[in-house]
Formats: C-alpha cells, sequence, structure tokens
C-alpha cells in the first residue's frame, strides 16, 4: 500500500510520502528527501523498500516554505527553484521535521525496528556526519 500522510510535528503539521510493505509489521526507515522535494525519485526510493519489507516514510522537509513541493531533477527551472527553497530551509527545523516520524512511530504496533538518519543530505548543502538510530 502506498500513500500519505500527515504526522504532527512539534511546530506544525506536515506532510510524508509513505510506502508499506505487503507483510506487517516491518521495520521502518526515515527518507530524507534530495534538493527537489519529494519528488518520484524519493517516492520510488520508497516504493523499493517496501518491496524489500521496509515502511519507508518520506517527509516534507520543505513544508515550512511551501507544501508538497515535487521537483523534476532535469528542469532547469526547477533547479532554480529547489535552491530557493534550500536557502530558505535552515539546518535546525529540517532536523526537526526528519526526527519527527522515527519518533511517532517509535510504539506503533505495526513496526519491529525503526531505522533513522538524522543527517541532511549533502544535495541540501549542508554537510553533516550521519548518525544511525536502530531501536528494537
Amino acid at each position: 500500500m502506498k500513500d500519505h500522510i500527515t504526522i504532527e510535528g512539534h511546530d506544525g503539521a506536515f506532510a510524508a510520502y509513505i510506502a508499506r510493505p505487503k507483510t506487517l509489521p516491518a521495520p521502518a526507515v526515515v527518507v530524507l528527501q534530495e534538493l527537489f522535494g519529494v519528488n518520484a525519485d524519493i517516492r520510488k526510493t520508497c516504493d523499493e523498500l517496501a518491496e524489500q519489507g521496509f515502511i519507508a516514510v518520506a517527509p516534507d522537509l520543505f513544508w515550512r516554505q511551501e507544501p508538497g513541493v515535487d521537483l523534476n531533477v532535469t528542469s532547469e527551472a526547477d533547479w532554480q527553484t529547489a535552491f530557493v527553497y534550500t536557502e530558505l530551509m535552515t539546518e535546525t527545523r529540517a532536523q526537526r521535521t526528519s526526527r519527527t516520524p522515527s519518533t511517532q512511530y517509535a510504539n506503533c504496533p505495526t513496526v519491529t525496528a525503526r531505522l533513522a538518519c538524522s543527517a541532511i543530505p549533502l544535495q541540501l548543502g549542508i554537510m553533516r556526519e550521519p548518525k544511525v538510530q536502530s531501536s528494537q
């Protein structure tokens, strides 16, 4: 099953793409978007992870600037738009948004383990060492 969900964060609600495997419960992973929002490439990555048995959640990191950003990697205009959104996003807000799905899934009965990365991708222009968290 593939869908969008709404996540209640500390400073507002935002959307996330979710792809679920055929068999539940399952481990969950948070997939962080690239420069282009939760676009076709990120949704495909989530779908592939679901096919491998994971619940994959991709939160919309640009929700404060414009909810639902879905840009095309082959469009020059979309590249320019992506740079604008990236400049407006702060590291703290992006980290807070990326951690919220993991926190909400901590006690979810359909999740056997949660795998979350607190790093922001280099495509967003923020260099940070990844910190992988896993809990059973």
